[in-house]
């Protein structure tokens, strides 16, 4: 079982106040709960829990059907880690209004800590999608109910509630992480199962081959694609994958011809194929002709018109037969479409530079570097020692590395 929470140290100020009636002239019991309200509020914020404690337990003295304070005094609890002390006071808050989504997901994480699963997913389930107004409570509420799901091998769900929460902090380390480590997990199984039940299918071998790729071994993955073909010579993907193999394993000059022969058939096999039509145009881009690599790019931009690499293709070509001014929309629509494609920053880096833009080719050149050092801290912590190459690096020689 993987742990997916880290430490968390924040606090989140709920309200469940069924606001006070307003009276002109309050009674002196009245007064004195609106004062340790206050008081128990401002402790929250400076993250005086004991302080909180103490104000909303004094509330509770002077009226212990108070659900409002019940209710906050359930959060600090839960904030003290006193997860028992905690639900009994959240529960009666949540009986009393049951729309209280805070409260709902804060007694759900209370039940998982003392091991009331059920009660604690039925709890989160409810609650997790109601909570978009506090993020980092539904990131955490979220990651409880996906190990919940997890521990239960409901992967759908799991994913279903991690789409969410991707969408609520796109950037979340915790929440990018589980979703690697879910994926993860299910291709080890799948890959398992396949080895089991069809050891000699094309598919084995495909997926040998992708998995040689990922050790940076072009070589050996080349022989097992060309096994793939050669049991099933339509096995979707096959063709584009081997052509991406052999400009690993050959590079561009070597393995041109060979990988264009490949990508062609990708092409026979899906006429739909944008990305086999990307790589035919920076071929034909690398061997000077331009004409034939604009073909390819623009069939690919209409084939997907998402296709980063199509928009960079036709940036590149526009540049190099003197159009800057006209490569520039092209360029900005592929770092648009993919802000993470570093030969297109590259490229719209020395592009500012003959447009005179300064600033803006260092800003690019910038995110160039880091996408590029992001890259290089992955493949020392993946990549076998001395296996450096990739079709990226072939296709686009004028890059630094």
């Amino acid at each position: 079982m993987f742990r997916i929470f880290k430490t968390v140290s924040f606090l989140i100020c709920l309200s469940f106040s069924f606001v006070l009636s307003a009276q002109k002239s309050p009674t002196a019991p009245q007064r004195e709960i609106r004062e340790h309200f206050t008081k128990a509020q401002q402790a929250m914020q400076g993250r005086q829990l004991d302080t909180a404690f103490g104000e909303f337990s004094a509330i509770l003295a002077l009226d212990p059907k108070n659900v409002e304070a019940r209710g906050d005094l359930g959060v600090v609890q839960f904030f003290q880690g006193k997860y028992a002390d905690a639900s009994p006071n959240l529960q009666a808050a949540v009986r009393a209004q049951p729309s209280l989504w805070k409260a709902q997901a804060i007694l759900g994480l209370c039940e998982k800590a003392q091991g009331r699963l059920d009660s604690a997913k039925t709890l989160l389930e409810k609650s997790v999608p109601h909570l978009q107004q506090d993020p980092k409570l539904q990131v955490r509420a979220g990651l409880a109910l996906v190990e919940l799901d997890y521990r239960r091998r409901d992967m759908e769900k799991a994913l279903g509630v991690l789409s969410l929460l991707q969408n609520t902090d796109p950037t979340n380390a915790d929440v990018l992480y589980v979703v690697y480590r879910i994926h993860t997990d299910l291709a080890t199984e799948a890959r398992q199962t396949l080895a089991m039940v069809a050891p000699d299918s094309a598919r084995m071998h495909q997926l040998l081959a992708q998995h040689l790729i990922n050790e940076r071994d072009a070589k050996h993955a080349v022989t097992q694609y060309r096994e793939a073909i050669r049991i099933d010579p339509h096995l979707p993907g096959t063709h584009f994958e081997l052509g991406e193999a052999i400009l690993m394993d050959s590079g561009a000059t070597v393995g041109q011809q060979e990988a264009q022969k490949e990508f062609e058939a990708a092409i026979a096999e899906n006429p739909g194929d944008a990305k086999s039509e990307c790589r035919l145009g920076a071929l034909f881009g690398l061997g000077g002709d331009n004409e034939n690599a604009r073909k390819h790019y623009l069939r690919a931009a209409e084939l997907d018109p998402t296709e980063s690499e199509a928009q960079a293709g036709l940036g590149k070509i526009l540049m190099s037969t003197g159009q800057p001014n006209e490569a520039l929309p092209f360029l900005l629509a592929a770092v648009r479409l993919n802000p993470i494609n570093a030969p297109a920053h590259y490229r719209l880096a020395q592009l500012y530079r003959q447009l005179g833009r300064a600033a803006d080719a260092e800003k690019e050149l910038a995110t160039f570097k880091e996408l590029r050092n992001t890259e290089d801290r992955l493949r020392e912590a993946y990549a076998p020692a001395g296996k450096e190459s990739g079709s990226s690096q072939a296709l686009n020689p004028d890059i630094p590395q």
